[in-house]
């Protein structure tokens, strides 16, 4: 009978894990449409070193060194998820977090929170920073330029967005 319940519950849980998932786009997605020209004739593991840009699939992210595997996918709607994953990367485990939208283009825009830790952390580990760089009175404007920081910061954006893109990789090597 425990072994039954046992069976059962795994059983149960092994659906809602890929239940869960089924809510992502079908298909390959690479951080660059040269990963995708890669990927026509080799998988992630046969490329080794050469795999200078990340894939991302159903089950979850691979890169140089590194895989994500998704443990579940929520749906915030029809183009937008948000998956968390148990990360391996060069003998280390760790949790991760992903945000993942599908733009008009079919793109997934796909932000991770360990990138972002990983940016957070390094200005706030920034000691050269004096009074005068704290000074919020300034926030909004560049001296040097005289132009809104709100401006370059947009362009920032632009490329952040573009750093993120995965684009859909139509024929790849299974």
């Amino acid at each position: 009978m425990t072994r039954t319940a046992l069976l059962t519950l795994g059983v149960w849980l092994l659906g809602t894990g890929l239940a869960a998932a089924q809510g992502l786009p079908e298909g390959t997605f690479a951080s660059s449409k040269e990963g995708c020209a890669k990927l026509q004739s080799k998988t992630p593991a046969e490329l080794g070193e050469g795999l200078d840009f990340t894939v991302l699939s159903k089950t979850g992210v691979v890169g140089y060194l590194q895989r994500c595997d998704f443990v579940s996918v929520t749906a915030h709607n029809a183009t937008s998820w948000l998956a968390t994953a148990f990360c391996e990367e060069s003998g280390y485990s760790y949790p991760d977090l992903f945000a993942i939208a599908q733009k008009d283009n079919g793109e997934l825009n796909v932000t991770r929170l360990t990138s972002q830790q990983e940016t957070y952390e390094g200005a706030a580990d920034d000691s050269s920073a004096n009074a005068d760089d704290l000074d919020p009175s300034d926030a909004d404007r560049d001296d040097k330029a005289g132009t809104d920081k709100g401006a370059a910061t947009g362009d920032q954006s632009a490329d952040d967005d573009e750093q993120n893109a995965y684009v859909r990789c139509d024929h790849v090597k299974q």
